[in-house]
């Protein structure tokens, strides 16, 4: 397995393997989820892709917790 170190301040600098209008962002798929800028959300899959969601974080989560029934 190769591991690679992802600087989070150059976020913006990272290659991009695909940019999406939709991803299920499961338990088992998912390392992990930051805003990428206002209106995009950057993923970590567990394969080690780095995607885009075409979405803010925040809708990105709702529907998370939503599909995981995680509740306030």
């Amino acid at each position: 397995m190769v591991r690679k170190i992802i600087d989070m301040s150059m976020l913006d600098k990272l290659k991009i393997d695909g940019e999406v209008a939709n991803y299920l962002v499961q338990w088992d798929n998912t390392l992990l989820l930051t805003a990428y800028d206002q209106n995009r959300t950057f993923v970590l899959t567990a394969d080690g892709e780095q995607l885009l969601i075409r979405e803010r974080l925040k809708y990105v989560l709702s529907r998370f917790a939503q599909t995981n029934l995680i509740y306030p």
